[in-house]
């Protein structure tokens, strides 16, 4: 879970870290945490940084409050969970409009602070659950299953087609479509996944997809496919 932390005051800051370090390690959950002084940091250094899945920002800070800093990472599409820290709890409409989780009231209390950890990891797991997570080298890259087209073992490679891009790395095909769900991909042969969602047409030796492509269909895969097929459009 990767998580940063923008407030001025440099105590405060270290404590609210420290209780999130806490609560991660009480949880057994393994995080990244960033820490900024102000907006201006935060947005300089983002940009080399993985996207966030918690942010965690102090209303009353300098030339750039945590409001505005909040309406900066949306305007860019930054869609993570984020929370406000503040000393007045004025500010419910502001905060509706960038999408706030809650409010923190300083000093922070530990169990407020740690019910608000306990909701957002509840909802990144969700949220991963709809995500493939392409991990190569030091970079994350998150993508919506339903944007998959196939994915295929190429030797000691995996292929994986979107209607954007394809990505080519080494990994073992077996680990990585581990995760993937089999109500929605089928394997058209061995390793082989086709997404059913971007299926067009079915044939005894074939498999049409949305983006044009032809891909084989193994022998005695033809019923199953096409039953897997119906299903899937039953149950959207």
């Amino acid at each position: 879970m990767r998580i940063a932390v923008c407030e001025d005051e440099k105590a405060s800051r270290d404590f609210e870290c420290s209780l999130i370090n806490k609560w991660a390690e009480q949880k057994q959950i393994h995080i990244q945490i960033d820490s900024y002084p102000n907006a201006e940091n935060f947005l300089f250094e983002m940009e080399d940084k993985l996207e966030y899945d918690f942010l965690l920002l102090d209303i009353q800070m300098g030339k750039i409050n945590g409001f505005e800093l909040a309406k900066i990472l949306r305007s860019r599409g930054f869609n993570g969970a984020l929370a406000f820290l503040t000393g007045i709890l004025d500010y419910a409409v502001e905060g509706y409009e960038v999408g706030a989780v809650r409010y923190l009231l300083k000093p922070v209390k530990e169990p407020a602070l740690f019910a608000l950890m306990d909701a957002v990891y509840a909802d990144v797991c969700k949220k991963t659950e709809e995500y493939f997570l392409l991990q190569t080298g030091g970079d994350v890259l998150k993508i919506p299953f339903r944007e998959i087209i196939y994915v295929e073992a190429r030797g000691h490679y995996v292929h994986l087609c979107t209607a954007s891009s394809e990505k080519e790395w080494k990994a073992s095909f077996g680990e990585v479509t581990a995760g993937f769900d089999d109500s929605k991909f089928f394997g058209l042969r061995r390793g082989l996944l086709v997404n059913l969602e971007h299926v067009s047409k079915i044939t005894r030796t074939e498999c049409t997809l949305t983006n044009g492509e032809v891909l084989p269909v193994a022998r005695n895969n033809y019923e199953s496919l096409n039953r897997a097929f119906i299903d899937f459009y039953k149950s959207e």
